[in-house]
């Protein structure tokens, strides 16, 4: 698993560099804003897409799903800032390092199981419910 995280911090350290971002500044704007993000867009356009199938049952669900979403990056937010780029990593790095003592294991498998698995999980749970609307 080491080597995993080791080849994806990596790849985002070559983000970073395409940005002119070093390592922190890529790993904070695309961790703690792209990823949560994302995930608000989708679930905005899947609101979308509901309103344009008038199915009050998909509207009312994707319209909470919506707010889920919003205020988890809302939360996430308020938990990281005020601070400057180097604040946020370094807090960012002991709350995931107090969940892999927590979760008796290693911060670098919290931290894929986060930023990695949770967010494919996410996105796969979105396009399951964009068929699922379709249907």
């Amino acid at each position: 698993m080491d080597s995993v995280f080791q080849f994806l911090c990596r790849r985002l350290e070559t983000i970073g560099k395409l940005f002119g971002l070093n390592y922190y500044k890529a790993s904070v704007y695309i961790c703690i804003h792209l990823w949560p993000i994302l995930c608000v867009s989708m679930a905005l356009f899947m609101l979308a897409m509901a309103i344009c199938s008038s199915s009050l049952l998909w509207i009312t669900a994707c319209f909470i799903y919506a707010l889920f979403n919003i205020f988890g990056y809302w939360i996430v937010i308020r938990h990281y800032y005020p601070g400057t780029v180097d604040k946020i990593f370094n807090r960012c790095y002991l709350d995931l390092m107090k969940i892999s003592e927590e979760w008796h294991t290693t911060y670098a498998i919290v931290n894929l199981i986060i930023y990695v698995v949770l967010f494919i999980a996410i996105m796969a749970f979105d396009v399951i419910l964009l068929l699922l609307m379709r249907s």
